[in-house]
């Protein structure tokens, strides 16, 4: 079993303890350094405490497994307030929320949508979007999307 599929396994086990949802974990290496990205969230958000919490539960657990042979640090943080919905369950989940959404080729005339997601069924999403003034509910098959994120309206 890979390094990721074990933190992953460890990282669940520990924020279950602290009633926390993980997101994603990754093994990267950035500017030389090897790091170990837990992103973790709670139904309203994580806060700085449970974050420290989860980096200091999951740090004991793999001092004691110790299967990294090699020098590397933990990072614990939140997906972030316009966080990538990567998962058919986070886009599920989103349905309601302002998103942004980058395909491969233009629809309506834009390769990036900003709108309101509605649904999201048979591969398709439905994005809520005002265009010169107008609502239209653009319906856009899954795999012409690039990237799909929540987004903050201003």
């Amino acid at each position: 079993m890979e390094i990721v599929d074990k933190a992953l396994i460890l990282a669940r086990r520990c924020a279950e303890k602290l009633q926390l949802d993980i997101v994603e974990v990754e093994y990267v290496s950035e500017k030389g350094l090897k790091i170990l990205r837990v992103i973790a969230e709670d139904k309203t958000g994580l806060t700085i405490d449970q974050a420290t919490d989860l980096n200091n539960l999951i740090s004991d657990e793999l001092d004691k497994e110790d299967f990294i042979d090699e020098e590397y640090y933990l990072e614990v943080s939140s997906p972030g307030i316009e966080r990538e919905l990567k998962k058919e369950e986070d886009i599920i989940k989103s349905c309601d929320q302002y998103i942004c959404v980058n395909t491969y080729e233009k629809v309506e005339g834009l390769k990036e949508l900003y709108g309101y997601l509605r649904k999201y069924e048979d591969q398709k999403i439905f994005i809520d979007i005002n265009i010169k003034g107008k609502n239209k509910i653009l319906e856009i098959p899954k795999s012409k999307i690039s990237k799909i994120r929540l987004a903050v309206k201003f």
